[in-house]
């Protein structure tokens, strides 16, 4: 059997709900502090590195070598990515006709994940 179509009336009730307030009361009052002089650390725009979170560097590292791959046929590049990088851009690069690798793994995630079988 087919799995559904996910459509408007398909969507779980709580996703319809979802707004995304960024004027809200708390981000007013927080700019009010702010203009008298306190420190205010604005968590709402997605800046985790503000909160002391380190870079995400390893997917970083794969995209720039996707996005760059006559940088894999340099014999210096175990010098400069680390090695796991380097497997995992030339796992995506593997059948870049169409990014076959990554369409794969992106359809495996979202099947675990909503638990519907892949088309």
């Amino acid at each position: 059997m087919q799995p559904k179509p996910l459509d408007y009336d398909s969507i779980n009730e709580n996703v319809k709900k979802v707004a995304y307030a960024v004027r809200d009361e708390l981000y007013l009052r927080a700019s009010e502090l702010q203009k008298e002089g306190k420190k205010i650390i604005f968590t709402n725009v997605g800046n985790p590195h503000a909160l002391g979170q380190k870079p995400l560097i390893f997917p970083r590292q794969v995209v720039a070598l996707c996005q760059a791959p006559f940088l894999l046929d340099d014999p210096n590049m175990g010098l400069i990515f680390p090695a796991d990088a380097i497997a995992r851009s030339k796992h995506y690069l593997s059948m870049t006709s169409g990014g076959l690798g990554i369409r794969k793994e992106v359809a495996e995630f979202i099947e675990r994940r909503d638990g519907y079988p892949r088309c």
